[in-house]
């Protein structure tokens, strides 16, 4: 019989495996490189014959055992059937490389499930299980420059990151052999982890599996290859059994800064992860921490003359042997800006990330923000020692090249930030690592002429200016040391660049001779149609960028004053607020940009492509961070925000689709609608009290939390007739439940009751939730399968019984539960929510606005009427007996767990500093007012000694504020005040007199003492 014309149609016709093999050789030898093949035959629907030849060629269930065999044998000649599938996965290999217009029939010709089949080794030859694994790059790479790219990779995410792939990955990654079939699947896994994992849902879910473990064990190979383990490292590890977890080197030719990038997606800014990595068994077992005598004193002699100039420390610890690859670095006495802890880091809310701001250390923005039995029982853990690890990474980044030092930076980033690095690292990095880092950038950034490996260059281009965000986010130090290493300009020119975009933004469609059948599209199978053409290369680098230098930009800009007019004397204030915009016009500077007319603004707006090209999400977040930050600066806001038009293309993404988008944007409106902005009024007249109060209702706590932070500012000396427009519309019942105590807890608390009764075997209260089932003590798969995968059993006896081992799990089950536990994020969200809406009360009646002509009665007859009024909404009695149960110490539902009873026992929630600071600022503005205020909050004597019991309080901010109370309380307006000396008696009665003086007499602060001064001598008026 002759051979038909088409390979689609002899594929269709074969029977017997040597014509299908030949029929698939011939069609991969036609698309290989030729895209208009490759479009001729998908809609000739060869995707759906080539995956069901790809789902009808596995060998029969009988033959498992010996494709297992083979496994552990070594590598055979693949069988007739093994070789057809291998054909297969390569043409969809092939196919995908074609592009993103490939996708659709990809996905709609059930090509992912089928590949997926093919990945796990136990069951399939390795050259198959490789090309299947590079299918599935091949397919992320495509979706990687889709027009919608973060939605692509997250669905091929979810199709990866499931339990029975994610046990084919660990196979993988734990695999010993050495041949270069399995090293290169190993690398391939390392790369989909990379450019995949982007959710915690994912990065828990890998944790959980073994998979960090298993990249960890990679690493621990890279370091013993390069000659690095800690001298004597075996010799300590036998102590703890661990000296079998040092792993072989790895063998040439494997990419470090692929396993680096993959371990840093997985533990991103996770402490609990972060932590895992360090106490990896294969990382503890090369970086023992160990006492070291170097042949040479030199090192400590230059640390002790330093520390005799007042450029070290006598008391920091000795140097261990991995220090002594670093040079010594001079550490500056610094003390903290207190600007440092106003402003907290980019992301961060003093409520609900950093409830401890006084200090630069970074492990103090970890801490939880209510007190627990479990990081109680952590003291003893947080003494460790710091690991070798990461004098290591720092080392790594000075001594590699390329991404290798982009992607050690980035490990060492989320470990530094996560509090695991000893402090005076920070100095050693602002020294070491960030210069080598915006130099790195610089010379990406201006290179003339394309290097030769574009693609690499592009990849530090685009990750290195995030990796220096994360390093510097919340460190004055580091921030000063990227400004002075010319960061902020570098930024600012990468930002411009990524608006120099190609005129053609997609693949051009080759000419054909022949016009294309458009005809009978509509009737074609979802498998046999193309899809959208996406971006080039080029263009989604450059998106990239654009996202990349807008986040360092903002992690530059949050204490100094200094660097936000040094970003605006850059000129690119304009190509921020294009890319607030998700299809952006030509950016304008000062000089070029022209005020609209009236309604020019409501004109439509454009879409389609743009040609500077489409803002993704994550462009759009990064520009409200920005955004965000220069609002903080006055003068920036009344000039260059307000002549580049920002209001608008902000109050737009209020409405935004996505709700990460929204959180954004509420953040940046934050400061936008101060009294002293110019766009104030632009946003009230577009409806931004109605759009904030709708979000504050939201069920997204984020979103509802950066809602009522935004009114708060909104109400800020603003006229009594918005503020009670903004009361009006945010609901007077709703401010109630917001400020109320626990409403996210109690409602999961009465879930979890409800849950734990309806079902007889649910023993104790664990909850489901999207990571997965707390585990009982014998099922923590995420406790390092390879710690226990050992063939000696004294080995594992040692190490069940080490103490080292033993500090660590009992240190990552408390990280563990703090970190994941819906009940904790609950009340924290409600702690920052609650702290939030007292704000808004507290500005609320707080002094109004000064009008022109209005004299201090008028002023003070404004503020009584917004008490009055809030009285009449909220109910006196209510809200005095709200503000009384935010001083008090409050016992909590405890988190009942059951392989953990010592985290079942109570849990108190002692008052946070900034709750209670609002909590007396609504009082003083209620003693500002009336005489029969200032008696009305006498009369609360409950309420009076919850407030006298924070006069110790650790915070500069509530002693302040407890002083400027009782100066208010004693006021006497006029001579026919009477009532001030009666208010007199009860404070002394109630003990306040000697209080204040001590304040007075021994406060640390100038400020405070003086205040107490002031509240004692009004206090001393009463006759003796």
């Amino acid at each position: 019989m002759a051979r038909p014309e088409s390979p689609t149609e002899w594929l269709r016709s074969s029977r017997g495996g040597p014509e299908q093999l030949a029929a698939l050789q011939l069609l991969k030898n036609q698309i290989t490189g030729h895209i208009q093949n490759k479009e001729k035959y998908v809609e000739k629907g060869v995707l759906d014959q080539v995956v069901r030849l790809l789902q009808t060629s596995r060998s029969p269930d009988s033959h498992a055992k010996d494709r297992r065999d083979s496994f552990l044998s070594h590598a055979r000649s693949l069988s007739e059937q093994e070789e057809i599938r291998l054909h297969d996965l390569q043409l969809l290999s092939v196919i995908a490389n074609g592009g993103p217009p490939f996708l659709r029939p990809i996905q709609s010709s059930g090509a992912i499930p089928a590949i997926l089949a093919n990945i796990f080794p136990l069951d399939n030859h390795p050259t198959v299980v490789l090309w299947a694994l590079r299918s599935l790059n091949s397919i992320a790479e495509s979706s990687s420059l889709a027009s919608h790219a973060a939605s692509s990779l997250e669905a091929l995410a979810d199709y990866l990151f499931t339990p029975l792939c994610l046990g084919a990955f660990h196979s993988i990654l734990a695999s010993d052999r050495r041949q270069r079939v399995v090293q290169d699947q190993k690398q391939i896994v390392a790369l989909l982890i990379s450019r995949l994992c982007r959710a915690e849902k994912h990065q828990n879910a890998l944790a959980n599996y073994g998979i960090l473990d298993d990249l960890a064990t990679m690493l621990a190979a890279f370091v013993a290859a390069r000659g690095e383990v800690v001298p004597a490292a075996e010799q300590i590890g036998q102590g703890d059994g661990l000296s079998e977890m040092i792993p072989e080197p790895t063998p040439p030719g494997c990419s470090l800064n692929v396993v680096l990038a993959a371990i840093s997606a997985i533990i991103a800014e996770s402490r609990f992860r972060s932590y895992l990595l360090v106490c990896s068994p294969a990382i503890m077992a090369v970086f023992p921490n160990a006492e070291f005598e170097p042949a040479t004193k030199a090192k400590q002699r230059v640390r002790v003359a330093l520390a005799f100039n007042n450029l070290g420390s006598m008391m920091t610890p000795p140097l261990g042997a991995i220090d002594y690859l670093l040079p010594v670095v001079p550490v500056v006495q610094t003390k903290p800006s207190p600007q440092a802890a106003q402003f907290p880091p980019l992301g961060f809310t003093p409520s609900r990330d950093t409830p401890s701001t006084n200090g630069s250390n970074p492990k103090s923005w970890y801490k939880f923000s209510f007190w627990d039995t479990a990081s109680a029982t952590n003291g003893e853990a947080e003494a460790d020692k710091e690991s070798p690890f990461i004098p290591w990474l720092i080392h790594l980044a000075r001594s590699a090249s390329g991404l290798d030092r982009v992607m050690a930076a980035s490990v060492l980033a989320s470990l530094f930030k996560a509090g695991f690095a000893d402090a005076e690292r920070e100095q050693q990095i602002g020294v070491l690592v960030i210069p080598i880092l915006c130099r790195e950038l610089k010379h990406h950034s201006t290179l003339a002429d394309p290097p030769e490996d574009l693609d690499a260059s592009q990849a530090i281009l685009d990750r290195t200016p995030s990796v220096l965000a994360r390093l510097i986010a919340g460190s004055e130090l580091l921030q000063m040391a990227a400004y002075d290493c010319g960061a902020l300009n570098t930024a600012s020119q990468l930002l411009v660049e990524s608006y120099n975009l190609p005129a053609q933004q997609t693949v051009p469609k080759p000419w054909s001779p022949t016009p294309s059948d458009t005809e009978d599209k509509d009737e074609r199978s979802a498998a046999s149609r193309l899809g959208d053409h996406g971006h080039l290369p080029v263009v989604a680098h450059k998106l990239r960028m654009r996202e990349s230098a807008l986040r360092l930009v903002s992690a530059m800009l949050p204490f100094k004053e200094e660097y936000r007019k040094a970003f605006v004397d850059e000129e690119v204030i304009g190509y921020v607020v294009e890319s607030l915009i998700p299809h952006p016009s030509k950016p304008k500077t000062s000089k070029e940009r022209v005020k609209p007319e009236k309604g020019v603004e409501d004109a439509p707006l454009p879409t389609g492509l743009s040609p500077y090209g489409n803002n993704p999400n994550s462009v759009l977040v990064a520009a409200c961070h920005v955004i965000r930050l220069l609002g903080r600066s006055i003068s920036i806001l009344r000039t260059s925000l307000e002549d580049h038009g920002t209001a608008m293309p902000l109050f737009r993404l209020l409405r935004h689709p996505d709700m990460e988008v929204q959180v954004a944007a509420c953040g940046a409106v934050c400061n936008l609608v101060l009294e002293y902005s110019p766009v104030r009024d632009q946003l009230l007249e577009a409806g931004v009290v109605k759009v904030l109060c709708e979000h504050a209702h939201s069920q997204d706590a984020e979103l509802r939390h950066n809602a009522i932070w935004s009114l708060k500012h909104l109400v800020n000396e603003a006229p009594n007739s918005l503020r009670k427009q903004c009361l009006e519309e945010l609901e007077p019942g709703w401010l109630i439940q917001l400020i109320r105590d626990d409403t996210e807890d109690d409602a999961l608390f009465a879930r979890m009751k409800r849950d734990r009764h309806s079902r007889d075997d649910y023993d104790g209260m664990d909850m489901e939730v999207e990571h997965g089932e707390y585990e009982e003590e014998n099922e923590r798969p995420w406790l390092w399968p390879a710690l226990y995968r050992t063939n000696s059993t004294r080995s594992t006896g040692q190490r069940a019984h080490s103490p080292r081992i033993e500090r660590a799990e009992a240190r990552l089950t408390a990280l563990r539960e703090a970190e994941i536990n819906p009940v904790r994020k609950a009340r924290n969200d409600d702690l920052a929510i609650q702290e939030q809406g007292l704000g808004f009360i507290r500005n609320l009646i707080g002094p109004p606005v000064s009008r022109a002509g209005a004299g201090g009665a008028e002023l003070a007859s404004d503020q009584t009427e917004m008490v009055d009024y809030v009285f009449t909404e909220l109910g006196q009695d209510r809200l005095f007996e709200i503000l009384a149960s935010k001083l008090r110490t409050k016992v909590l539902h405890p988190f009942e767990r059951r392989y953990s009873g010592r985290d079942a026992s109570t849990r108190v929630l002692y008052p946070q500093a900034g709750t209670v600071q609002h909590v007396i600022y609504i009082l003083v503005h209620i003693a500002a007012s009336v005489p029969r205020h200032r008696q009305l909050v006498i009369s609360q004597t409950e309420l009076l000694k919850q407030v006298g019991a924070h006069f110790n309080s650790k915070n500069s901010l509530v002693r302040r504020a407890l002083c400027h109370l009782f100066e208010n309380l004693m006021w006497k307006d006029d001579q026919n005040d009477d009532a001030s000396e009666l208010r007199r008696a009860e404070l002394r009665k109630l003990g306040f007199q000697s209080k204040l003086e001590l304040l007075e007499a021994e406060d640390s602060e100038l400020d405070v003492r003086e205040r107490a001064r002031v509240a004692v001598w009004q206090m001393k008026q009463l006759p003796q």
